[in-house]
């Protein structure tokens, strides 16, 4: 048997099999890897572009399922064993992302340009190109103990920041140590194991992260003001400050740090 490689072999090939006139065409849907539309005579097929390299087996299944159905059992079977192996194996689509640096009171890209002409000066080069850096959607959270402040997702190449933190009662120097932290897990980013751990913040991702100046200021500062940063994104309320910086109300202990800047997962980092 001799594969179909286009729309017109295929059409042809089908036709002979099913001994009606066929016409096939092909897509990207992965909802809907296989249509057919029956017609009196002959009909429509439209199957995802995998099937180009389906074998010999699979187009044989596929031309029994459409002569007789489910009842054709070991070729649905093997049909649908195949598409499901096959989609596993394509690469997630990756969607548009509209990046929006600028918020209503701290503007990320004038901190980001700055950061990759000093901090990171010299760490996207080459093959690996600066993020995408952009706030994050503004909905309400139902977290009441925790808060990611920020995010790299390695698949976009995206660094997100909440924008509980676009308000005037978060300093821009706080602002600015968040991204910084984001962009760091571009240059370093999470790796898996041997044991098949994910490690998000390795010992050299840690020791450059603590040579920051503002290091300490930084934990200070969310550590005093985390439970009101969390009320704010859930509630929607401005963030209140005293006159030293400090948001106004009672103080967290050192957990809820790591919360929110140490929580590990398997797809991108805080």
């Amino acid at each position: 048997m001799h594969r179909a490689t286009n729309a017109d072999t295929w059409g042809r090939w089908l036709s002979t099999e099913l001994g009606a006139p066929w016409t096939v065409t092909f897509s990207r849907a992965r909802a809907t890897p296989v249509q057919a539309r029956r017609a009196h005579n002959g009909g429509e097929l439209r199957l995802h572009h995998m099937f180009l390299e389906a074998p010999d087996d699979v187009r044989e299944a596929l031309g029994r399922w459409l002569r007789v159905g489910r009842r054709a059992q070991v070729a649905s079977e093997r049909l649908d064993d195949w598409i499901h192996s096959e989609l596993a194996r394509l690469p997630k689509p990756v969607r548009a992302v509209r990046l929006h640096p600028s918020g209503r009171t701290h503007d990320l890209g004038p901190l980001t340009a700055a950061l990759l002409a000093g901090e990171f000066r010299g760490d996207f080069e080459g093959e690996l190109a600066p993020p995408g850096v952009t706030w994050g959607r503004r909905t309400s959270s139902r977290s009441r103990r925790s808060l990611r402040l920020g995010s790299f997702e390695p698949a976009t190449h995206l660094v997100r920041v909440h924008p509980v933190l676009d308000q005037a009662g978060v300093p821009e120097w706080f602002v600015n140590f968040v991204l910084k932290h984001e962009l760091l897990h571009a240059v370093l980013p999470p790796y898996r194991t041997e044991a098949g751990r994910w490690v998000h913040h390795s010992p050299v991702f840690r020791r450059r992260e603590r040579s920051w100046s503002e290091y300490l200021a930084a934990l200070e500062w969310e550590t005093q003001n985390l439970p009101r940063l969390i009320r704010s994104a859930r509630e929607g309320t401005t963030l209140r400050v005293r006159a030293d910086g400090f948001s106004v109300g009672q103080s967290t202990n050192g957990a809820a740090h790591q919360l929110s800047f140490q929580t590990t997962r398997s797809a991108g980092a805080t």
